[in-house]
């Protein structure tokens, strides 16, 4: 239904902008991945993790995004078509993650990027794959992201939270939450070792700056605040903004709100500043 219903919040293409598709073979599959090239001359990327709840959501889904999110920061976007649950399971998601960031890593010459200004992306769901990403990068030594930009991303998965109980985000109901999270633990149970959720990572002390864009009526956002204060805890630096009035997934609408479009500007504008500082 979401990639039905695609072109209702479709996003115009820039001039100049390029979009091709290719693949990666990942766990036993071809993974898709949609690349948007803002401008000839864009060296810089983001590898991007759409939402969907680990369920739904696809590069076509998310494609008005994933074109604004490469206009405004000038990056090339990498949107993922990873597999989802109930298909995949948690840690299978983070490797299917990983072996795309390799293989950007080892087509960078090819793709025009260069390997040293890559970062990591995702919203919601998506934000839990890229900050699992960005630790297990960390952990194995992988060269190093600029950055991780995380939007009204789910970090906690704690069916307890006061804010998931309380939920009337329209986007995100209490029936959603509490689905969304039944199907990650009866999925993880396939996998030899759980995957626990960001806000229980051990150590958080070699993690990627990160950038974090929150919705003012979203049930995730306490959890986002939550892990902001556990990155910043850990020295990590963090630049985060709240988005008034908005809802969970309100980039979505990028295509049709002009408060959506801004606070794409200034998350483009913010990758954008930390781009230039990491080369000065």
């Amino acid at each position: 239904m979401a990639d039905r219903d695609a072109h209702r919040i479709a996003y115009p293409r820039p001039a100049g902008m390029t979009v091709c598709d290719s693949y990666v073979v990942s766990e036993g599959r071809e993974t898709r991945v949609r690349l948007y090239r803002p401008v000839a001359d864009a060296q810089a990327a983001i590898l991007y993790f759409h939402g969907g709840g680990f369920t739904q959501g696809s590069v076509e889904s998310y494609d008005g995004l994933a074109t604004a999110l490469a206009e405004a920061s000038g990056a090339v976007v990498v949107s993922v078509d990873y597999m989802r649950l109930p298909e995949a399971t948690p840690q299978g998601m983070v490797r299917e993650a990983f072996d795309v960031l390799d293989w950007l890593h080892a087509m960078a010459g090819a793709l025009a990027i260069d390997p040293a200004r890559i970062a990591v992306a995702g919203g919601s769901a998506g934000a839990f794959i890229a900050t699992h990403l960005a630790a297990r990068a960390t952990r194995t030594g992988h060269p190093p992201l600029i950055c991780q930009l995380l939007l009204y991303g789910v970090y906690d998965l704690n069916g307890a939270r006061a804010a998931y109980l309380s939920a009337r985000d329209p986007l995100l109901t209490r029936p959603i939450i509490g689905a969304m999270i039944t199907t990650y633990h009866s999925c993880q149970a396939r996998d030899a070792e759980p995957l626990p959720p960001p806000i229980e990572i051990a150590d958080l002390s070699a993690m990627p700056p990160a950038i974090m864009l929150g919705a003012e009526h979203d049930a995730v956002l306490a959890e986002g605040v939550d892990y902001a204060a556990r990155l910043r805890t850990a020295g990590i630096s963090v630049e985060t903004r709240i988005a008034p009035a908005m809802c969970h997934g309100f980039l979505r609408a990028v295509g049709m709100s002009q408060p959506a479009r801004d606070e794409m500007r200034w998350l483009g504008e913010a990758f954008r500043n930390h781009d230039r500082s990491t080369r000065n």
